[in-house]
């Protein structure tokens, strides 16, 4: 499905959808470039992360010499890998949309073998954002997965109404700090973005 038919399908989808307090998924449409995209009931949408890595179940009762025998990957299956590293590559799923609140990873820091990530923050919301959850997938420079994490990527005061992020701001994070990424591995500087919680006040 091209970008130009989204619109379309979007419009059906959400109005069949019911709407309530929290953004719900209602439906998903795959890309030509074999992205995935989640459909919600607030009118926003979302690149879902993808696993670079195909998986083969092998059944452990098959002789050794089968299993030691090369497996020939159908060219379907190569080209579904090859878009899905190619989306990676893209830096299109280094942004996260939900609720009217955009998060973008902007910059990377590294302190001995610690990773600083810095983000972008934009808000729509018409109430004040306290915390911004995401969760963070991270991909070696062969894109395929190494890590996941999750963390604030926004975390306000509650009784200091200047730290809210308000709407029409945008504004930096401060520097995330996560462990468990090899600074020689990470060159391309690699990773999906998804917003999990959002806290208002």
């Amino acid at each position: 499905m091209h970008f130009r038919h989204l619109q379309h399908t979007l419009f059906i989808l959400f109005s069949s959808a019911s709407f309530g307090l929290s953004a719900a998924s209602i439906g998903t449409v795959t890309l030509d470039n074999g992205a995935t995209v989640q459909l919600n009931d607030d009118h926003t949408w979302e690149y879902i992360a993808v696993n670079t890595e195909p998986t083969t179940k092998v059944d452990n009762t098959i002789a050794p010499a089968v299993i030691a025998s090369t497996t020939v990957i159908p060219a379907s299956t190569e080209k579904t890998a090859k878009d899905k590293s190619s989306l990676v590559r893209s830096g299109l799923l280094n942004t996260a949309v939900k609720s009217d609140i955009k998060v973008t990873f902007s910059e990377a820091i590294w302190r001995e073998q610690s990773l600083g990530l810095k983000f972008a923050l934009s808000s729509n919301n018409s109430e004040g954002v306290v915390i911004v959850k995401v969760a963070a997938t991270f991909y070696n420079d062969e894109a395929k997965q190494i890590s996941e994490q999750t963390f604030n990527v926004w975390q306000a005061s509650y009784r200091l109404p200047d730290t809210y992020l308000r709407k029409g701001e945008t504004r930096d994070s401060r520097i995330i700090w996560v462990d468990g990424i090899d600074k020689a591995n990470w060159t391309d500087k690699l990773l999906s973005l998804k917003i999990v919680e959002i806290e208002t006040r």
